[in-house]
């Protein structure tokens, strides 16, 4: 009798040791899989000097402050916006004003900021307003500046828009970023923003 219980209990603790084992692997596999979903979504290019440092519109202070750093490293004497028409909340001029007010605070020339013509609504339209700036005036080179989780789907976009015009791009993250490949998960704004990114990159790929 105390053999079999021995034996019922010993079983038991065998099944434990598996479902442990079995649940350490599955959680190990999650990890991996959300590491990579997030890892594939940054595009960092390796830099070199070019005609001009593109702020794509959107996202946070970031964008503007890694372009500031870029330049203040002479990466580029020349920082291009992108005009998307939008008003600053509160106040009654544009986006654009602000971040050329703040360009100019940080010591950047007036000469070496351009605004794009066209208002943009998209990342397809930036590039095709950035397109149109750099080819009128003769520029072959630019680095554009975006948050981390949005680099893939701007590069694949802006190598598509610029594939005709030898104009050379390079995508650079902004850094420091809440968005990281091993921790996005952990935050809601995370999982919304690379279910997002996923959805629209997808959705470029195959409307092409």
């Amino acid at each position: 009798m105390k053999a079999r219980v021995r034996t019922e209990t010993k079983k038991k603790k065998k099944n434990t040791a598996q479902r442990i084992l079995i649940t350490v692997v599955i959680l190990f596999i999650c990890l991996f899989i959300l590491r990579a979903m997030g890892s594939y979504l940054i595009v960092s290019n390796e830099l070199e000097y070019a005609n001009a440092i593109v702020v794509l519109s959107g996202g946070d202070e970031s964008r503007m402050q890694e372009a500031l750093e870029l330049y203040n490293q002479n990466y580029s004497n020349l920082i291009i916006l992108t005009e998307t028409g939008d008003v600053v909340e509160g106040y009654d001029y544009l986006h654009s004003f602000d971040m050329r007010i703040e360009l100019l605070n940080n010591g950047v020339p007036s000469g070496n900021i351009l605004l794009t013509d066209q208002t943009v609504t998209s990342t397809q339209e930036e590039a095709e307003a950035v397109k149109q700036l750099l080819t009128s005036r003769q520029l072959v080179s630019c680095i554009v500046v975006t948050d981390p989780y949005h680099t893939r789907r701007a590069y694949a976009i802006f190598k598509d828009v610029f594939a005709d015009t030898g104009i050379k791009v390079m995508i650079h993250p902004t850094s420091p970023h809440w968005f990281s490949a091993n921790t996005w998960f952990l935050k809601i704004k995370g999982w919304h923003f690379v279910i997002l990114e996923y959805i629209k990159y997808l959705s470029y790929i195959l409307g092409k």
